[in-house]
């Protein structure tokens, strides 16, 4: 008796392996390693608001830059790269109202205006930073603030605020690392 299987068990498999490899990789799919992002080794730091300031401040000195805080830009040492986030705005929006009119469902938003400048490049005026272009980021969330006990609605704004800051200070230095 010959034994035809075991030869055709080997390539039979080994052919499946080919065409999964083949399939796998012709849809996108791809095995990666861990993102190796970069951050400057020093950066100028000037935010206009002091909380989003502290977060992109400790967010930045987990990954081992530098930060030297800024009163202005404009006469800054231009050795190292500098961060400007202006125009940050806590923005709340009635979405749904109930009906007497009380809101029970709030749309919270906070924004900054992003902006690098690079090492050696001395900006002129504010205005000249102001107008150039400055990528705009936000974050928002839905809040439902109905119910009668206002103490823990004022707990559940204060919470909602504090996570929109965690949220866009991850985002400004998840952005950094792209620069």
């Amino acid at each position: 008796m010959i034994n035809t299987t075991s030869t055709l068990g080997v390539l039979g498999r080994f052919s499946i392996a080919v065409c999964l490899s083949l399939v796998m990789a012709s849809c996108g799919f791809h095995l990666q390693g861990q993102s190796q992002r970069s951050f400057p080794a020093q950066l100028n730091l000037y935010v206009d608001d002091p909380i989003l300031g502290s977060m992109v401040a400790n967010n930045l000195s987990e990954r081992g830059v530098v930060l030297t805080l800024v009163e202005s830009v404009v006469g800054t040492d231009t050795k190292a790269p500098t961060l400007q986030l202006t125009r940050t705005l806590k923005n709340s929006t009635e979405l749904i109202l109930d009906a007497n009119g009380d809101a029970l469902i709030w749309r919270y938003t906070l924004s900054s205006e992003y902006l690098v400048i690079a090492a050696g490049v001395q900006p002129d005026t504010e205005q000249t930073l102001t107008a150039t272009g400055s990528l705009p980021m936000s974050v928002s969330t839905d809040v439902d603030l109905s119910g009668g006990n206002a103490t823990i609605n004022e707990r559940i704004e204060a919470d909602s605020w504090a996570l929109l800051y965690k949220q866009l200070a991850s985002g400004i230095t998840r952005q950094l690392s792209f620069e």
